[in-house]
């Protein structure tokens, strides 16, 4: 079991005004572990079903409540952006309703640390290609809301204290779709909500960690619960899943990467892309195949979106037309489509040996925290396609 420290008074300050909010701590308690932060643990004995948070609507930051509102930010501006921005604005005020809550957050250091983010563009270009997609995804959301917003901030909030609002929201929202308002009420009609729409902070159980096993965090319209998804020992760590997403995204979105994570995969996109002629991504983009190439780790598996792609590559075109009609399964062709991406994939282990001395080359004491980050990534990559080739070499 790992190491668990006192998480310090802030964090019982925190603790008190949680409940006052009216947030309900059933037999669980935050705790500092060694090496990786703060998470939450059993207090005692649970089990199965007992429900161990709620926090009420009440208590959920989201862009309906009043200091939010307040602020009178543009209705065309995202709600990542509007929440950022209401979080900068209250960032030095020691008055702040949310104080409390705001003093137990990450620092900006600890941000600098672990959020490719803020990594130094160096560091950044060590990622594997599909994180640097989604870091350059990232980004531009980033500077859309900055552009539109930074107007009506005013001076005193600068670009760096606005990228730490928007990494707080980034890191720490839940899924909230407003279920205790009345259509006229939402950002758009119910309907027409989607996840860019249903933002919602939610204090204390922005503690729990992720795993691709843990509680499943659930909502209605008096607000948002954990409950144990299984018995737990006091002291055991509890966790929640933030669903099934592979180690590139958890590292962008959220900083980290799980050692044991039965969600992780790849895209092959670079890989792929690098191998259409003009005419045979024209090809693709016309059928809706362009793109989106993904692999599964456990079991090893590539997409129907790939096999689509590979089968334009390395087969006739009434082959390739067969396939996505449904007219053939592509059985009598798989060899051959084997074939060609074990060529594919023993091209990208190369790559990954190439990246991996890269990043041991980093001078010592410069990004250390990073290094090692991207150091077991490249691993975990190496390790992946390893077994794909394996695979396929049978």
């Amino acid at each position: 079991m790992t190491t668990v420290l006192s998480p310090g008074e802030e964090h019982d300050r925190f603790i008190e005004w949680a409940q006052e909010q009216g947030i309900q701590i059933n037999g669980v308690a935050p705790a500092k572990f060694v090496g990786r932060g703060m998470g939450i643990v059993a207090a005692r004995d649970l089990k199965k079903g007992e429900k161990l948070v709620s926090v009420p609507t009440s208590a959920i930051l989201n862009i309906d409540t009043k200091s939010v509102k307040d602020c009178d930010f543009p209705r065309n501006i995202s709600v990542h952006g509007r929440l950022a921005g209401y979080i900068a604005l209250e960032h030095e005020n020691r008055k702040s309703t949310f104080q409390p809550w705001q003093d137990v957050w990450p620092t900006k250091a600890e941000f600098n640390e672990i959020m490719p983010l803020n990594w130094e563009k160096s560091l950044q270009e060590l990622l594997p290609e599909p994180a640097k997609d989604l870091l350059n995804a990232q980004c531009k959301k980033l500077e859309k809301d900055w552009s539109d917003l930074q107007s009506h901030l005013g001076s005193k909030v600068t670009k760096s204290l606005f990228t730490y609002a928007w990494l707080i929201v980034n890191t720490r929202c839940f899924y909230w779709d407003y279920p205790n308002l009345p259509a006229s009420r939402l950002p758009k009609k119910r309907g027409h909500l989607t996840a860019d729409d249903c933002y919602g902070l939610c204090p204390f159980m922005d503690y729990f960690n992720h795993a691709d096993e843990g509680c499943d965090p659930d909502h209605d319209a008096k607000g948002y619960f954990v409950t144990a998804n299984r018995d737990y020992k006091a002291g055991e760590e509890i966790y929640v899943t933030y669903g099934p997403h592979t180690n590139d995204f958890l590292l962008v979105e959220y900083g980290f990467i799980l050692t044991s994570n039965r969600s992780d995969g790849t895209r092959l996109d670079h890989l792929i892309f690098s191998k259409l002629s003009k005419e045979q991504a024209e090809i693709l983009k016309e059928d809706g195949f362009y793109g989106k190439y993904s692999s599964t780790a456990t079991p090893p598996s590539i997409c129907y979106r790939t096999q689509t792609a590979l089968r334009l590559l390395t087969l006739p075109s009434r082959r390739y037309t067969a396939f996505i009609s449904g007219n053939d399964d592509g059985s009598v062709d798989q060899p051959a489509v084997n074939s060609y991406l074990k060529k594919l994939l023993e091209g990208y282990q190369r790559e990954i040996m190439a990246m991996e001395e890269r990043v041991g080359e980093l001078e010592k004491g410069v990004g250390a925290a990073q290094k090692d980050v991207l150091a077991k990534r490249w691993r975990q990559l190496r390790e992946m396609v390893g077994t794909f080739v394996k695979e396929l070499s049978t």
